[in-house]
C-alpha cells in the first residue's frame, strides 16, 4: 500500500508532455505527491469559512471554537519553520488562520461576550 504513491508519481512523470520544470515540481519533496502540497490547501478552507462566519453576529460565534483556531494557526505556524523542508505557503495558510481566529475573539470582546458561548 505505502509504495503505490513513488510509483504513481513515477509514471504521472513519466508521460512525455511535462515540460521540464513541471517534471521537476512533480518529483520535488514539496510537490502534488506529498502531503506539504495538500495541507495548505486544506487549511485554507478553515481561514475561508471563519472568514464567512464575520458576517454572523457575535453572538453566533463560538469562542471556545475560535481560541482552538487562533492558537493553531499559531502553533503551526511556528512549527513550519521548524519542519523540513519548509514550506511557506503552509506559514502564511498557518498565520492567516490565527489571524481570523483572533478577529472573531476581538470582536466578541468588543461587544463583551467574549466568555459566553
Amino acid at each position: 500500500m505505502f509504495g503505490i504513491v513513488p510509483k504513481l508519481q513515477q509514471y504521472v512523470c513519466a508521460w512525455n508532455f511535462w515540460p521540464a520544470f513541471m517534471k521537476k515540481f512533480i518529483m520535488s519533496e514539496k510537490g502534488p505527491f506529498t502531503i506539504f502540497f495538500w495541507t495548505p490547501l486544506a487549511k485554507w478552507g478553515i481561514s475561508i469559512a471563519n472568514i464567512g462566519d464575520m458576517r454572523k453576529p457575535v453572538e453566533q460565534v463560538n469562542t471556545l471554537q475560535q481560541c482552538v483556531i487562533a492558537w493553531t494557526g499559531l502553533l503551526f505556524t511556528r512549527w513550519c519553520f521548524i519542519i523540513t523542508p519548509r514550506v511557506y505557503s503552509l506559514v502564511i495558510c498557518n498565520f492567516c488562520m490565527a489571524q481570523t481566529g483572533l478577529y472573531q475573539l476581538y470582536r466578541k470582546h468588543q461587544q463583551g461576550k467574549l466568555f459566553t458561548r
